[in-house]
């Protein structure tokens, strides 16, 4: 294995992915959001602090997008995502 990989992968373990998974549900509850909000809200200033763990969560079949907003910041537009029902 490669450095640059086993650097990612400590740094990776060190994360604790399904925590993090877990307070952005908890964050989502059963309102919408952007990735941005959700940052925000949990006190990141890092997109990618959030980010990675949204596209798990999507692929994990927890949340959806179920819209898109104007983003001030970026000045484009962006998902709205949401919990599914009944999905822990």
């Amino acid at each position: 294995m490669k450095l640059t990989e086993e650097t990612r992968n400590a740094s990776y373990r060190k994360l604790n992915p399904a925590s993090r998974r877990a307070i952005i549900l908890q964050t989502l509850g059963n309102g919408e959001m952007t990735s941005r909000e959700i940052a925000t809200k949990l006190g990141y200033t890092d997109m990618n602090a959030v980010r990675p763990r949204i596209t798990e969560l999507m692929q994990m079949g927890k949340i959806i997008v179920c819209g898109s907003t104007f983003d001030p910041v970026t000045g484009r537009a962006v998902a709205v995502y949401r919990r599914i029902k009944n999905v822990k």
